[in-house]
């Protein structure tokens, strides 16, 4: 007997699913161009060879986080199990300290996936609905830039933008299993 599996779908309201991709439309540019300091170190260390980038992960790891040796006031001298112990600790902490690093690298990956996806679905709209939402969102023009450069009415480009949040919507939902309700 073969087991099928039910995929449940996400439910939002039109207007909830206008408020996610406006927040998502808002940062696009971000999300797509920009690369935080700590991700392009990580990805310089990535290419190093294995044994290379351990090393100078521990020698990061290790300036900041390992025990520093200082003297015990009290006149009893560390037992070797002590600092074994205090050993342990630090190379547990070094392991998870590399698996946040690689957490925090896989997010802003993930992040940066979607923005791509978005954008080319902005991009695969048709004319002029594609080029409204590229420049009010991608290329952050002004309402007044906008207006300009496609030669139409203030008014025009906010009906023309619902329209187009309306058309992008409704490929986005699809794209990613999402059923779209009436508000109500």
């Amino acid at each position: 007997m073969k087991r099928t599996r039910t995929v449940k779908k996400k439910c939002l309201t039109r207007k909830e699913l206008k408020t996610f991709l406006l927040l998502k439309l808002n940062s696009l540019y971000r999300d797509v161009n920009l690369e935080p300091d700590r991700i392009e170190a990580y990805l310089e260390e990535i290419r190093k060879t294995s044994e290379d980038k351990r090393k100078l992960m521990m020698n990061v790891y290790a300036k900041y986080y390992s025990p520093e040796k200082v003297t015990d006031y009290s006149g009893l001298p560390k037992r070797e199990c002590d600092m074994t112990s205090e050993m342990l600790d630090f190379s547990a902490g070094f392991e998870s300290y590399l698996n946040s690093i690689e957490e925090e690298y896989n997010v802003i990956v993930k992040q940066k996936r979607e923005a791509v996806a978005l954008l080319s679905l902005v991009l695969s709209l048709k004319q002029p609905y594609s080029r409204i939402l590229y420049f009010r969102y991608y290329k952050k023009m002004s309402t007044k830039e906008t207006c300009e450069k496609l030669h139409i009415a203030r008014s025009t480009l906010f009906r023309k933008r619902e329209n187009a949040l309306w058309e992008l919507s409704k490929l986005f939902a699809v794209r990613n299993d999402i059923e779209v309700v009436d508000d109500f």
